[in-house]
């Protein structure tokens, strides 16, 4: 086998980086919310691996596919890395820094259920690490690239664009969450985006700012299917989109929406997908049923768990329906899973366990 064909078998095989964040949740239990001034003594501590990016790592490694989590933590406490690297996750492109602690979200969770949450956006937001920089972490292996919105806006942009500058094709997955600023939402690149993720809440704030007269009629709408349609067809058919082949709205516990450019579809015409929510036996903590969403589709483009699409080894838009709307069903039923346990990475579930779960 020469050195050109051994490179292109290599970037046959689906490998997706995901470049984002990584935190320590530490929830509380509190008798009620600390008021000002107020020392409070808690009833209970759960220390739990969070961050948008691990948990995605994490459903994607779950579901079978070869994933590398990209990111960094503190010396003060490294130990999400091993939970990544329990479930399969590679960790070589992640970073433990000397002087940056590993970023936290405290959580504190009254008896009446409310809550109040402080960031330490720490390690996620450095951007002086070899990681930060793709000109120097990049590897020609990755086919698929994830981004979010849980590190320095400046990182996410630089991984997108050189993703479409590599010479081959890569697909790049980015859900805006938690959403970008007005600013950042009219200067994104949106067009180096193959795939999008959003909830309706998600589209709304997209909408507001990018056709905010079509926002405000949305508004008026009773929620329901229709209006969720509505709002997946307004954010489909903005300009800025239409080189994104995906975009997914996801409803909850009300399933999730599609429009998708099919390989052979004319002029980028979009089909459209409504698929049902799988019910889960119990709600638990739907904490994390989105990251396990996003993972478990990524997983889908990348080949597992249904019939995969030879077409999305050279671009974002499959060959057909069926495979859409396979890949959106099993996505679904793994958040669905995911929301019958506590916690957000403990909850995502392997794909054996997706599989022993009848439709």
């Amino acid at each position: 086998m020469s050195s050109s064909d051994a490179a292109a078998s290599t970037s046959s095989k689906p490998f997706c980086l995901v470049k984002s964040s990584i935190n320590i949740d530490e929830t509380f239990l509190v008798p009620h919310i600390v008021r000002p001034g107020e020392t409070l003594s808690s009833t209970g501590l759960v220390s739990r691996p969070g961050g948008k990016g691990a948990n995605v790592s994490a459903a994607i490694a779950l579901a079978g596919a070869s994933v590398s989590f990209s990111g960094a933590v503190g010396k003060d406490a490294p130990w999400p890395l091993k939970e990544l690297e329990s479930r399969h996750v590679i960790t070589t492109d992640a970073e433990i820094l000397d002087n940056v602690p590993t970023g936290r979200a405290f959580i504190q969770i009254a008896q009446d259920g409310e809550n109040s949450i402080v960031l330490l956006k720490g390690a996620n937001f450095a951007t002086d690490s070899k990681s930060s920089d793709p000109e120097k972490s990049w590897s020609d292996k990755i086919t698929h690239l994830v981004l979010q919105n849980e590190i320095p806006l400046q990182t996410t942009v630089a991984f997108l664009q050189h993703a479409k500058k590599v010479g081959r094709h890569v697909t790049t997955i980015f859900n805006p969450s938690p959403m970008l600023t007005q600013e950042e939402v009219e200067r994104f690149p949106w067009k180096s985006v193959d795939v999008l993720v959003v909830n309706e809440g998600e589209s709304m704030d997209l909408l507001r700012v990018l056709q905010p007269e079509h926002a405000k009629k949305l508004e008026s709408l009773p929620e329901g299917q229709d209006r969720s349609r509505q709002v997946l067809e307004t954010l489909s058919s903005l300009e800025q989109l239409q080189e994104t082949a995906w975009v997914v709205l996801t409803r909850g516990g009300q399933g999730v929406m599609a429009n998708v450019v099919l390989a052979e579809s004319q002029e980028g015409k979009r089909s459209f997908f409504n698929v049902p929510p799988f019910r889960p036996k119990q709600v638990k903590d739907t904490t994390g049923a989105g990251d396990t969403f996003a993972g478990n589709l990524v997983a889908a483009l990348m080949g597992h768990n249904v019939d995969a699409d030879e077409a999305l080894l050279s671009s974002a838009r499959p060959k057909g329906e069926k495979f859409v709307e396979e890949a959106l069903r099993w996505a679904a039923k793994a958040a669905s899973l995911a929301c019958e346990k506590e916690g957000a990475m403990q909850s995502i579930p392997s794909a054996d366990e997706v599989k022993a779960r009848s439709s």
